[in-house]
């Protein structure tokens, strides 16, 4: 079917690689839906989602789609997830401190921009050997938690269903498996799939209310936290393209891991253990919070105030590299 990943100008490896981590993965979360959730409306909105995405990313894997029209299937993928199962951003509670903030009608944009960011926001971590299976697992298994504490027992299935999934790919992918397999990579079927997975498991924690509380298992600021290093990586980089005068969808080497193993020449596995350490370090920090402080606005300037030192710092490395190479 074309599903090889072949070395180019971007991608580093050696060999041609099948891309089947994604298609993987999507098997194993059917089997665990089918199994353990109650089949309703947003069980089944989901699966429709998941799969049209499934689907665009298999045949961007194998033909590279146009960016525009992946932009757009992820649009209309996000447009029917809020009509199918009648769940958006609609408030964000008290986050910058002035009260509760609804956004009314204008939650249906603002959710399919969420949809179309978080999908490319993993997307573009999904750079080095296991780098986007551990930190999407790291952000599910924090979810989990939050949903466990808040009673909300569906969403945490969800979340153990997805983590339980990505392990046999992690183990393919990192060559870890006790039998011996052919190494494989995620592909923009997995990370269209993980990315969308998060965002549909943030807006049910911090939209729907919990069947036995009655309260949202986590707040919007929280939210931020758990998606830290993708969100913050994207943004950066998207600024980056556009003081640079280029398209903001244009691929290139600015990301979080490329300026790393060029700072620890090459050394991949300690820069997944930076990024990975990382993603935990602001998965932990955000649910602490959330269970001690439980401020919103606390907790949302706080992060403000990590992507900033988060920008500075990583725009620092790039530019002493970029001086001394």
């Amino acid at each position: 079917m074309g599903l090889v990943d072949v070395p180019n100008h971007r991608k580093m490896h050696v060999g041609h690689i099948p891309l089947i981590g994604g298609i993987s993965i999507y098997t194993g979360l059917l089997i665990g839906i089918s199994l353990y959730l109650r089949p309703d409306q947003a069980s089944l909105t989901f699966l429709v989602c998941s799969s049209i995405l499934v689907i665009l990313g298999i045949a961007d894997d194998a033909k590279d789609i146009s960016p525009k029209f992946r932009l757009f299937i992820q649009g209309a993928v996000a447009l029917f997830m809020c009509l199918g199962s009648g769940l958006y951003i609609h408030n964000l509670g008290n986050i910058f401190g002035i009260g509760n903030f609804d956004l009314g009608v204008l939650g249906y944009p603002v959710t399919i921009l969420a949809v179309i960011a978080a999908i490319n926001a993993f997307n573009m971590v999904d750079g080095i050997d296991g780098l986007l299976g551990i930190s999407s697992l790291i952000t599910f298994v924090s979810m989990g938690i939050l949903f466990s504490v808040n009673s909300d027992t569906e969403n945490m299935k969800l979340t153990l269903i997805m983590s339980v999934a990505l392990i046999p790919y992690l183990l393919a992918n990192l060559e870890r498996s006790p039998i011996k397999q052919i190494k494989i990579f995620m592909g923009d079927t997995g990370s269209m799939l993980i990315g969308f997975t998060v965002v549909w498991l943030l807006i049910q924690g911090t939209q729907a209310t919990s069947e036995t509380t009655g309260k949202t298992a986590f707040s919007a600021a929280t939210a931020l936290w758990l998606i830290a290093v993708p969100l913050m990586d994207m943004v950066r980089v998207m600024l980056y393209r556009a003081r640079q005068g280029v398209s903001l969808l244009k691929a290139d080497r600015n990301h979080l891991h490329h300026i790393l193993l060029v700072q620890n020449k090459g050394n991949k596995e300690l820069v997944l253990i930076k990024i990975c350490t990382l993603s935990a370090f602001f998965a932990v920090v955000g649910m602490a919070m959330q269970v001690s402080i439980q401020q919103t606005a606390i907790i949302f300037f706080t992060f403000l105030a990590g992507f900033a030192v988060y920008t500075v710092r990583v725009s620092k490395i790039n530019k002493v590299l970029q001086t001394t190479s």
